[in-house]
């Protein structure tokens, strides 16, 4: 008999999810690279292009202490970062979000030439937006994403919305579902609209009855996808199959599927749209139309620069072609899950590819549905409710275009760090959350360590050219020439992990050696004697803080530390993995190791987990960080709790601090930590709750 399907994943399978991450960034950052290279110009000139993403509010939001990510739109500016980074372009982020949003103008075309920005990218702009009247009708290069947008200096890029739609509702025709049920948004998003359309053309093709009773609208949210299945579930004669426009939504119709005693798909069937990574770790996997999620930013700045490139050529437009991606959520027999996409996919009559999907592991290794829906609940995808309330009102009316403050980000984009939902990851959406809240747009210098083998940017430069009031440097070298420019000018800096010292410089950080100490007195005091360390880069200031913590700690409890204990690991998952293996090679391996971040600590569980040993029985792991992963991996992952929440609020009032009191000495903020013990040092514990910030807590 199967195994059921867990309510976390195993390490191996954290760990697979990380490497397709990176493998996405490394593919997608040589074909930018290549893009770019048929740009011609000086190689040094560097462009600034706006971005603004018109976000719900509520997604801004910081009720809860929680910082909320967009599963779809983040993974668009993420690409429009790529895109950037490899071709010298500097990215002016517009935090303000549109005038029906907000009740102001948001004045996107002043700032941008104030700043000194060529062209501006949109995102979630519906088609009645008045920004979109006035940037077509000033003649600034203007390029919207899933919403059509014409002008002889204006242009859009979408996914084949109306043909993804029509080929998962015809799937599930073909698998003789007659009674196909719509979860989408509601209003006039373009994709929505789009997604629909597909939908009833596809029902037409079969002669099967459109029912206005089957289509309801939750928002792209998954809990009220859920609610609104359990009402789909109801009717007389309920659907026998849900096409659901996100793949967020899907999730929260298999949990109500589910929770109603039904199988999938063997009393309905579900398909979703994205393709994101939930489709492939959930049980049943998903039936979803993939689209590039990235690549519509790439391409949304690829054609900004083609328009600057040739003035007089027609402003390009581009549909990215979709695939639908067959898994378990539609089919009684699962497809294939060796591990790629069929490279020769079944060509359709509506050109959609048709693939069978990959899924990462065995049932037994992913998630219920009921599990991820759950997960999804505290990874703050959730909306918070969205009153009007009177600060809301006040700082509407309190804010003014010309008194908007640019603050210049820069921070390392190696490719090779670009992890989805790990530390600079989440550090970046703190930062803008807390800039829209105090009405202050990020200048987002790009190209911060893409190319290992040129230098940095300019920073001090840039920033005067872009008239940026402030510059926050996060985690460089102190020994890079831009970095120590900075020490000899008078111009407001905020450094995070860099003490650098100057008059004008701020300094902002986690406590980084306490975190070191409490990781590893937690270990000593489980019983551990031999201890293992893998840092992130040697010289970099967490690395030696945590390492220094470490060793520390270990001479007070008077334990050894061999050299072949310690490595380094630049910080990413396969070199710990690595490690760790060298580690338990040794002739007396270690009982623990402590990692300098999550996604390290991941690659080692998981070759904990390949070497046929258990955690924490055989060896222990504790991380640092306390990222989304930590609490997806089975067994859950302890770990050094730093609040990128805390440290963006930090660094946004320190430069506040520099800004308004220009004469007062720097912010020197030590962020404290926690430590979050849970099943992979401890085997057993209950829900222990310290009310010390600087304590520790068990959350297992």
């Amino acid at each position: 008999m199967p195994e059921e399907p867990g309510q976390r994943l195993p390490p191996g399978a954290v760990y697979e999810l990380l490497g397709k991450a990176n493998l996405e960034s490394a593919t997608t950052l040589a074909q930018v690279s290549a893009l770019a290279e048929d740009h011609h110009g000086p190689a040094d000139r560097r462009r600034l292009i706006g971005v603004a993403m018109n976000l719900d509010p509520r997604m801004l939001s910081l009720e809860g202490g929680r910082t909320r990510q967009h599963p779809f739109f983040d993974d668009v500016l993420f690409g429009i970062r790529m895109r950037a980074d490899a071709g010298n372009v500097d990215l002016l982020l517009l935090t303000a979000p549109s005038k029906q949003v907000s009740g102001e103008a948001s004045h996107y075309h002043d700032i941008c030439l104030h700043h000194g920005a060529e062209g501006i990218v949109l995102a979630a702009f519906i088609p009645d937006e008045p920004e979109l009247a006035e940037l077509v009708a000033s003649g600034f290069p203007t390029v919207a994403i899933d919403t059509q947008l014409f002008g002889p200096r204006a242009s859009f890029i979408s996914s084949d919305n109306v043909g993804g739609a029509a080929a998962a509702v015809r799937h599930l025709a073909e698998q003789g579902r007659k009674r196909i049920a719509y979860i989408g948004a509601s209003g006039p998003e373009p994709a929505n609209i789009d997604r629909r359309l597909g939908y009833e053309s596809a029902l037409g093709e079969f002669e099967l009855e459109p029912r206005e009773e089957y289509v309801v609208h939750a928002d792209w949210l998954h809990r009220p996808a859920h609610d609104l299945t359990l009402q789909l579930l109801e009717l007389p004669e309920p659907p026998d199959a849900i096409f659901c426009a996100a793949d967020v939504m899907a999730i929260g119709a298999m949990a109500a599927i589910e929770e109603a005693g039904l199988r999938i798909p063997d009393d309905i069937a579900v398909a979703g749209f994205d393709d994101s990574n939930y489709a492939s770790i959930v049980v049943p996997s998903l039936t979803s139309v993939r689209q590039n999620l990235t690549g519509l930013g790439t391409a949304a700045v690829e054609a900004i620069l083609r328009m600057l490139d040739s003035p007089d050529s027609p402003p390009p437009t581009s549909v990215l072609p979709v695939e639908l991606v067959v898994r378990e959520s539609t089919v009684a027999q699962a497809p294939s899950s060796a591990g790629a996409s069929a490279s020769g996919g079944e060509e359709r009559r509506d050109r959609i590819e048709i693939l069978s999907g990959p899924v990462i592991g065995e049932p037994a290794s992913r998630l219920s549905a009921a599990a991820l829906f759950q997960l999804l609940d505290e990874t703050g995808d959730a909306l918070p409710r969205a009153p009007e309330t009177a600060s809301t009102k006040r700082r509407r009316q309190e804010w003014r275009p010309d008194k908007r403050r640019l603050v210049a980000l820069a921070i390392d984009t190696a490719p090779d760090q670009s992890f989805r939902h790990a530390f600079f990851d989440e550090l970046f959406y703190g930062l803008r959350a807390r800039a829209y809240m105090r009405g202050i747009d990020l200048l987002l210098i790009t190209n911060v360590g893409t190319k290992p083998e040129e230098p940095l940017p300019p920073f001090l430069e840039l920033c005067t050219r872009y008239r940026a009031a402030g510059l926050i440097v996060g985690s460089l070298s102190l020994e890079e020439p831009p970095v120590q420019a900075l020490a000899n000018s008078d111009y407001p800096c905020v450094m995070l992990d860099v003490d650098l010292l100057s008059d004008r410089v701020a300094f902002v950080m986690s406590d980084n050696v306490d975190g070191g100490v409490k990781a590893t007195r937690h270990l000593v005091e489980t019983g551990h004697r031999r201890i293992a360390f893998i840092g992130g880069r040697g010289e970099e200031r967490p690395s030696v803080d945590r390492r220094f913590g470490y060793q520390s700690e270990l001479a007070r409890s008077g334990l050894p530390c061999p050299d072949g204990y310690v490595t380094m690991a630049r910080w990413l998952p396969d070199l710990a993995f690595e490690a760790t293996r060298a580690f338990l090679a040794l002739p007396e391996p270690p009982d623990a190791v402590f990692c300098a971040s999550d996604v390290m600590a991941i690659g080692a569980m998981a070759a904990i987990e390949a070497a046929g040993l258990r955690i924490p029985d055989d060896v222990a792991v504790v991380g640092f960080d306390d990222i989304d992963y930590a609490r997806l991996v089975k067994p859950t992952l302890t770990t050094v709790r730093q609040s990128q929440d805390a440290l963006a609020e930090g660094l946004i009032a320190a430069m506040l601090d520099l800004l308004e009191h220009p004469n007062a000495p720097p912010t020197v903020s030590v962020i404290p930590i926690e430590l979050a013990v849970r099943e992979s040092s401890a085997s057993g514990g209950g829900e222990q709750a310290s009310a010390q910030v600087t304590g520790s807590t068990t959350d297992i």
